[in-house]
């Protein structure tokens, strides 16, 4: 802000005709001005972007159903096929993108399993990816969070069905 200010103040100066004799302490600001600008647009854009594709990866589960698995374990729930389909085509979509795979649990057992099942059940999801849909393994990634990041309520069963749930980040391109 302290920069755009300055480079203001002699862009107003050099227009009413001041002489530029006595700014040679804001010399070159405008050159590093620009930089700065270009890269607080470029990071703005890019997040813009990998935020753009998480929802996409969001809105197939809302659309084709969340991924499942069978209580306790980490397998894949075949009847899941549909939706990871449709991430593995989003991916094919936008293939310079990294994808995080983030694993969740309700806050039932000890907190340590719920913390191994929940990276088991990322790393699985990322298996199944890369095994059956084609996906390249180093555009993924998994990490399980167990019961630490609830979105509803573990009071009731309902609420404990929402928290065990796989989610997708994308991380980088």
């Amino acid at each position: 802000m302290i920069k755009k200010m300055a480079v203001a103040a002699v862009l107003t100066l050099a227009v009413s005709g001041v002489s530029y004799a006595g700014l040679d302490a804001v010399k070159g600001l405008g050159k590093d001005l620009g930089k700065d600008l270009g890269k607080e647009a470029t990071a703005t854009a890019k997040q813009g972007a990998l935020s753009a594709v998480t929802k996409k990866l969001k809105k197939v589960q809302n659309e084709k159903g969340p991924i499942k698995f069978k209580t306790g374990k980490a397998e894949v729930d075949p009847a899941c096929d549909k939706t990871m389909t449709a991430i593995a085509a989003i991916m094919t979509d936008y293939p310079g993108f990294h994808v995080q795979v983030d694993g969740h649990t309700d806050n039932v057992g000890k907190p340590e399993a719920n913390m191994k099942l929940s990276q088991d059940r990322a790393d699985a999801v990322v298996k199944y990816l890369v095994d059956k849909k084609g996906v390249a393994a180093n555009r993924l990634s998994a990490k399980g969070f167990g019961d630490t990041q609830p979105i509803a309520d573990n009071k009731s069963k309902a609420g404990q069905a929402k928290n065990r749930r796989v989610d997708f980040t994308v991380t980088k391109m």
